[in-house]
């Protein structure tokens, strides 16, 4: 069990906030609910008056209102002084660790174990009432049955031959979608690249950082470089965008000498790394193809282009409203991940038999897992298929 034990609490950054407002103009979370008090203005102002005020009766109220936060991070880039709610809320997390902390780590660092019974769980669970709604994230695991492949890659870039290269899984292909990895190793393989010898990749550390568990993150990020290193330092092909931010985040501490911009160069998005490969859209794709712009990718979005340039059309610039995931916000308020997505679905606004494409595991279990009937929303990996699959998976 999580040690509870009262600690001085870290020096948050917020009292540098000017509260200006631009972060709320921002916020999914107050976009969708209408509060400012859940604003990451509101925040920098509470966790100000809690380092101030260590004596107050109301500190836990204020904690955990501080703490309903989506993790999105729009809120330092919209910031003239780069304050972010997320990384200013983990140190407060780090500081008062509690049980949603406690669970939120043995989700994440015991996938393997548990989330294999939760999609087990999750059929299991009632239709409607509250255990519904704390299942409902669940189905997002689970591969669709009856969502045959149709991206259909057609001529490979080979730009790839002869380089090393690693697929970095993160936790949901890991441990849930691994059809997700199959389909990327397979798109690699087509691309000639050798595929370099990483086994026992952990979580990005990131979903760890952003809940206060400050030694399980860099754990986890500790094993991610001793993997790489003994690997040889191969090029890092990450599908998924919030992990690529939480690698491209690991601290300078970590590295020896001049081995930072290694391990940058190295973490590479997988569309990225495909060059000029082309695909075809079979006639089984749904008719309507919409795209989810996650908040963790980058302004360039590589995984946009690769798909504007399959359906041979753009899709619009800028981030999508915020998909709701909310990483550990899933056990502490569920139901704003609910608004925040039935918001993000709202502005989506797909017509039926619709199907919403993402380039982030976060966003693509979320999506699945709140589309209205009859629009389905996933990863853009669930959507390849090639020429010898049998029944749409992209196999070994």
């Amino acid at each position: 069990m999580p040690d509870t034990t009262p600690q001085p609490p870290l020096p948050p950054p917020s009292d540098d906030c000017i509260l200006c407002g631009r972060c709320v103009a921002v916020c999914p979370l107050f976009a969708a609910t209408g509060r400012e008090e859940l604003s990451p203005r509101a925040k920098f102002l509470l966790l100000s008056r809690l380092a101030r005020d260590k004596t107050s009766r109301d500190r836990t109220a204020a904690a955990d209102l501080a703490g309903l936060c989506l993790s999105c991070g729009r809120c330092r880039e919209a910031c003239p002084l780069g304050l972010s709610a997320p990384d200013a809320l983990g140190a407060m997390r780090a500081a008062h660790p509690g049980w949603p902390e406690f669970v939120w780590g043995q989700w994440i660092t015991r996938a393997g174990i548990l989330w294999p019974m939760a999609r087990a769980l999750h059929g299991l669970a009632p239709r409607s009432g509250p255990l519904a709604a704390i299942a409902a994230p669940l189905k997002g695991l689970a591969p669709p049955r009856d969502a045959p492949g149709w991206l259909v890659p057609g001529r490979f870039d080979t730009c790839l031959a002869g380089r090393r290269v690693a697929v970095f899984p993160g936790c949901v292909a890991a441990h849930a979608r691994t059809d997700w990895l199959r389909a990327a190793r397979r798109l690699l393989f087509g691309a000639k690249a050798l595929p370099a010898d990483t086994p026992g990749f952990a979580c990005c550390g990131e979903p760890l950082g952003h809940a206060g568990l400050a030694s399980a993150q860099d754990a986890a990020r500790r094993t991610n470089l001793r993997v790489w290193r003994k690997a040889g330092r191969p090029a890092l092909a990450v599908f998924c965008a919030s992990c690529r931010h939480g690698l491209e985040a690991y601290p300078e501490t970590l590295f020896a000498p001049g081995e930072a911009d290694m391990w940058r160069q190295a973490v590479t998005p997988l569309s990225g790394l495909l060059g000029d490969t082309r695909f075809t859209v079979a006639a089984c794709a749904p008719r309507t193809i919409l795209y989810h712009r996650p908040c963790r990718a980058p302004a360039d979005d590589p995984d946009a282009a690769l798909l504007s340039r399959a359906l041979g059309r753009p899709f619009p610039h800028g981030p999508s409203p915020c998909c709701g995931f909310g990483g550990i916000l899933q056990i502490t308020a569920p139901d704003l991940t609910a608004k925040t997505a039935a918001a993000c679905w709202q502005a989506h606004d797909p017509p039926p038999g619709a199907h919403v494409l993402t380039s982030c595991a976060g966003c693509a279990t979320q999506l699945a897992a709140a589309a209205p009937p009859a629009v389905t929303g996933g990863h853009w990996l669930a959507a390849v298929r090639f020429p010898d699959d049998r029944d749409g998976d992209p196999g070994d």
